[in-house]
């Protein structure tokens, strides 16, 4: 029995180490920050460096980008603080799999049962849990999640009254997509988008 326990501890221990974040720059990136409304039915939930954001309608929510393994319990905690329900998330969108921005997706999902749409270009990517990435290998892995449906460029997915558009944007993985909207602040529309194009 004591054996049993012994090798289970050293299983999860490991299974801790090979999604922790092993160094300083992740870790600061990763301190937690208070979620705040910037515009309209736009939110920042995310940590201080590792980006999250919350669309809502009335009919559900969009939430871009998961962080880390150790971002998802902060951006569940930032939803709620701002009086959302962890299951009127809807749509879990992703800019790209690395494990900084797509590492919390697995759980996210399993808390919230949201649909989780990707490019085709970052959906193997995504499966394998970011082993086998061209640039980085295997060694910036995250929980894998399987995609439920997959999108294309200029594809949009509704959501009452909000339209979320994927525009591929291949470079820093595969298949990085910017998504873009409108979003209504009182009178004003403000058209807004999130990508990580730039490496």
């Amino acid at each position: 029995m004591l054996r049993t326990i012994v090798a289970l501890a050293s299983f999860l221990l490991a299974t801790k180490s090979l999604f922790a974040q092993a160094d300083e720059t992740s870790r600061s990136w990763n301190k937690p920050v208070a979620p705040f409304r910037i515009a309209g039915n736009l939110y920042y939930v995310g940590a201080i460096e590792i980006t999250s954001y919350l669309i809502t309608t009335p009919e559900g929510h969009f939430l871009l980008d998961g962080g880390f393994v150790e971002t998802a319990p902060q951006i569940e905690h930032n939803i709620v603080e701002l009086g959302f329900k962890l299951t009127d998330v809807k749509f879990l969108l992703n800019s790209h799999a690395h494990y900084d921005h797509a590492g919390g997706l697995a759980k996210l999902k399993k808390v919230t049962g949201a649909k989780f749409p990707a490019s085709e270009g970052d959906a193997p990517l995504l499966r394998s849990g970011g082993h086998g990435d061209f640039r980085f290998r295997d060694t910036l892995t995250f929980p894998p999640i399987e995609p439920d449906q997959i999108v294309h460029d200029g594809e949009a997915i509704q959501l009452g009254n909000q339209t979320m558009i994927a525009h591929l944007t291949p470079g820093h993985t595969k298949g990085c997509t910017t998504w873009t909207t409108k979003i209504r602040d009182g009178t004003k529309s403000r058209a807004t988008s999130k990508d990580r194009s730039h490496y």
